[in-house]
């Protein structure tokens, strides 16, 4: 900051900081700034003469004129030098500050910027560093070590060394190139926050800067790639130059500071969380039977879903089929964590793909108390209440016909498929469980390679589905035993819309696209031909789903229960065909099924 002022309102301000120091002294503590300023360079070159006032001007005294003075019988009399009360800047902040001749001839840094200095955090005396006037003393090169605590922006999620992130330094010093210097971790640096706790994640860097002799230099911290600045705060930046940091010129180890200024600041909670799941579905369909050996486990982040967690139950209660466990979560207030519950043996990972998951998987939030009990429950497993029962293979070992079209296919690993030497496989139906697939690779089960269709580019394959197993089956086809149809999770599913045994529509490999391909459950009701006095009535069909008429839309609807999936075989691809005879009034169809 460069200000000139008139005689006038030099005079006015020199009043006025008389009469704040005055106020000062009488009712608040400052921190005692010691200016000296070297003008020999000037003296030299003879744009400074003896008898020239010399001073001080900056936040200390609201840029007003501080006059400074020398000492004649000094070894260095063109040395000037003043002590001054600041009670202006606050005790521990920053006085930002310039030297001025002739009271109004501001000089020019090296950098164009102001001194900065930090005050002392208790108050006190300061010396501030021997500057020469207009950086004009000799310049120098010193290693000037950097250090940045980045723990609450990894906390934060704005620093991500694993998506690449790094971060670096920028200032007068590199030309303000944000991306030349670059600081590493040092592990061995060890930080504690407000709450006691300790992280390791600090970066150093140590640079040669070159520069004038306790020149006032500037900088901030960037993260790369993104090129995202720092925003220190006022209590140890420069306000008056976009709130950078400063140093002045000399070797040394600047101190840690958290990137703008923002400290680690989680606080752990701890919460035991009690999960319960009903599984009277399962074991209504025989697809949970402890007789048989069955169990249920979570799965989580409590673990890195590593080893899992035996549920258990209570058979003298008056809800034996709830299993439950208590785990004991220690994060961040209100962290978002995830859960599964899986039916063993079998591994057989429940289908919750409703509103109450993210990513497929069950959550919760930890409270913001520190000691609190949560309750998880009770849920259905896979989110069948009894009244799904309809979603359920009933039959034992319903045999399902996939067939896929290998035309022009090409796997995401590149493959270009060659139906003269390539296997075709489909995964996703191990052992008949639904949603459960082998591993994929050089060693593929031979019992799921389908067989081609002779003069065409179709295979097909028949396979059991368990009883038990949701109607909804999640699948996916491979050329090679690769999973290289889609990318991971992205799967087909499709519904068995008839027992005992279905034959689903022909899949396009690689037809997932960039979503999963789903099948609705039910839907697609229209008229699709006029014989004579009949009418041809089609939908997507299963069991559970049937039609209902009505000649007044809205009121009194009729069932008609022999269109129900379970009593009316659902052609090969899922659609239900019926005709009615055409009236002399209006009817209105609608489908209707299971919740």
């Amino acid at each position: 900051m460069n200000q000139k002022f008139s005689a006038k309102a030099i005079q006015r301000c020199l009043w006025m900081g008389a009469m704040i120091l005055s106020t000062a002294v009488a009712s608040a503590a400052g921190t005692e700034l010691t200016f000296q300023v070297d003008m020999t360079s000037q003296v030299t070159n003879g744009t400074f003469t003896a008898g020239t006032p010399v001073s001080t001007s900056g936040t200390f005294n609201g840029w007003g004129e501080f006059g400074l003075t020398n000492n004649p019988a000094a070894p260095n009399t063109n040395l000037y030098t003043g002590t001054f009360d600041d009670t202006n800047d606050a005790v521990g902040g920053v006085v930002i500050y310039k030297y001025v001749t002739n009271n109004s001839d501001y000089e020019s840094t090296w950098s164009g910027n102001n001194r900065c200095a930090q005050l002392p955090a208790g108050g006190g005396s300061l010396l501030l560093p021997l500057s020469f006037f207009d950086d004009a003393g000799p310049t120098n090169t010193v290693n000037v070590t950097f250090q940045v605590d980045m723990a609450e922006q990894t906390f934060l999620g704005n620093f991500d060394t694993n998506a690449g992130d790094t971060v670096t330094v920028s200032g007068y010093f590199n030309g303000w190139d944000d991306s030349a210097d670059t600081l590493t971790n040092v592990p061995t640096i060890m930080t504690t926050n407000a709450a006691g706790l300790v992280t390791s994640n600090v970066y150093v860097g140590t640079f040669a800067i070159s520069g004038p002799t306790n020149g006032t230099e500037e900088y901030k911290y960037v993260i790369q790639p993104a090129g995202n600045y720092e925003a220190p705060t006022s209590a140890d930046s420069d306000s008056d130059n976009s709130h950078n940091r400063f140093f002045i010129i000399a070797p040394g180890t600047l101190p840690i500071v958290s990137f703008s200024d923002v400290p680690y600041s989680l606080v752990l909670v701890t919460n035991s969380v009690t999960f319960e799941v009903d599984m009277t579905t399962q074991i209504e369909v025989g697809n949970f039977n402890t007789n048989n050996g069955s169990y249920v486990e979570i799965h989580g982040d409590f673990d890195s879903w590593g080893a899992a967690i035996t549920m258990t139950n209570n058979d003298d209660s008056s809800t034996p089929n709830i299993y439950s466990t208590v785990i004991v979560y220690s994060g961040a207030p209100n962290a978002q964590h995830y859960y599964k519950y899986v039916i063993q043996p079998g591994t057989q990972w429940e289908t919750d793909n409703g509103p109450d998951s993210i990513g497929g998987n069950r959550w919760f939030n930890l409270t913001n108390s520190a000691d609190t009990n949560l309750v998880e429950g009770p849920v259905y497993f896979s989110d069948e209440p009894p009244s799904s029962l309809i979603d359920f293979v009933t039959v034992t070992n319903c045999m399902v016909t996939f067939t896929v079209d290998m035309t022009n296919a090409v796997g995401t690993d590149g493959v270009v498929f060659d139906g003269s030497g390539d296997p075709v496989y489909l995964n996703g139906l191990n052992g008949g469980t639904n949603n459960s697939f082998w591993t994929w690779g050089a060693l593929q089960p031979t019992t799921y390679q389908m067989n081609n269709i002779p003069g065409t580019d179709l295979y097909t394959i028949t396979l059991p589905v368990n009883q038990g197993q949701n109607d909804e089956l999640i699948y996916k086809y491979s050329i090679n035993g690769a999973d290289d149809e889609a990318g991971f999770g992205d799967n087909h599913e499709r519904w068995i819309r008839s027992l005992p045994d279905y034959t689903m529509p022909v899949d396009v490999f690689g037809s997932q696209g960039a979503t999963t391909s789903t099948e609705l459950p039910a839907g697609d009701l229209s008229i699709t031909n006029m014989v004579g006095n009949n009418i041809q009535v089609t939908w997507l069909g299963r069991r559970g789903v049937q039609l209902q008429t009505t000649t007044n839309y809205g009121t009194g609807w009729t069932p008609l229960p022999l269109t129900d999936g379970t009593n009316l075989i659902v052609a090969p691809g899922g659609m239900a065909t019926t005709n009615f005879a055409i009236g002399s009034s209006n009817v209105f169809y609608r489908l209707v099924g299971p919740d």
